[in-house]
């Protein structure tokens, strides 16, 4: 079984994209598509989507872009400033603004209100918060969202990681989502791996990183 810890999994996707020239919106689409696969369709009609605006929030929203083009019912919220959002967020953003108007900031008690009350319009969550990179302790809004979403105790399925989990399984960050189901982007996460409550939920996908990628900072 092949592990990687936050570092190693991010020295991966920066020589994929920076070195290789894997686009990463190719990589964002294959990780949104990985999740829908793994989606019961048949049960799953409505979705909430909760974004940052960095990577992991990126899958979401290509996620919802791909749940919007076959007639699912998503709300979209973001938590985080959209002015400083990773280039793949902004181009599935302006797609998702073109598929549903139920798109929505969390930056206020009042928005936290809405949110709390919106979330029993869905029977499904999508984490999309936080991924591997995190390494700080999870604070303010992001774990009043977090703490939400366990609150709700509705059916939920987090992005490579459970928002607020250490990928290297050495801290204790605070918050972090409850998932139902993870699906954990090409390489099992350590810390993932060594929780049996969350490794028992975590199903690992294919994103297309070349293998070439993977050997150069892994032993396999």
């Amino acid at each position: 079984m092949l592990l990687v810890d936050r570092e190693t999994m991010q020295k991966i996707d920066n020589f994929a994209i920076n070195e290789l020239k894997i686009p990463s919106l190719c990589l964002v689409e294959r990780a949104a598509l990985s999740v829908m696969d793994n989606i019961n369709l048949d049960i799953r009609q409505t979705f909430a989507i909760v974004v940052s605006c960095g990577n992991n929030g990126a899958d979401g929203l290509a996620l919802a872009r791909n749940l919007l083009a076959i007639g699912k019912n998503c709300y979209i919220y973001i938590v985080g400033n959209k002015n400083k959002a990773s280039r793949d967020f902004i181009i599935n953003y302006n797609a998702c603004k073109n598929l549903t108007k139920e798109i929505y900031s969390i930056e206020t008690i009042e928005d936290m209100d809405f949110l709390r009350e919106n979330l029993d319009k869905v029977n499904t969550i999508i984490d999309g918060i936080f991924g591997t990179g995190l390494n700080r302790p999870v604070s303010g809004i992001y774990a009043n969202i977090i703490d939400l979403i366990n609150e709700k105790n509705i059916y939920t399925i987090s992005i490579d990681l459970p928002s607020g989990f250490d990928a290297n399984g050495q801290n204790n960050y605070g918050s972090y989502v409850d998932s139902d189901l993870i699906v954990c982007m090409q390489i099992f996460k350590k810390g993932l791996y060594e929780d049996r409550y969350f490794r028992d939920k975590t199903v690992v996908c294919d994103i297309g990183l070349p293998k070439i990628a993977i050997e150069k900072f892994t032993e396999i």
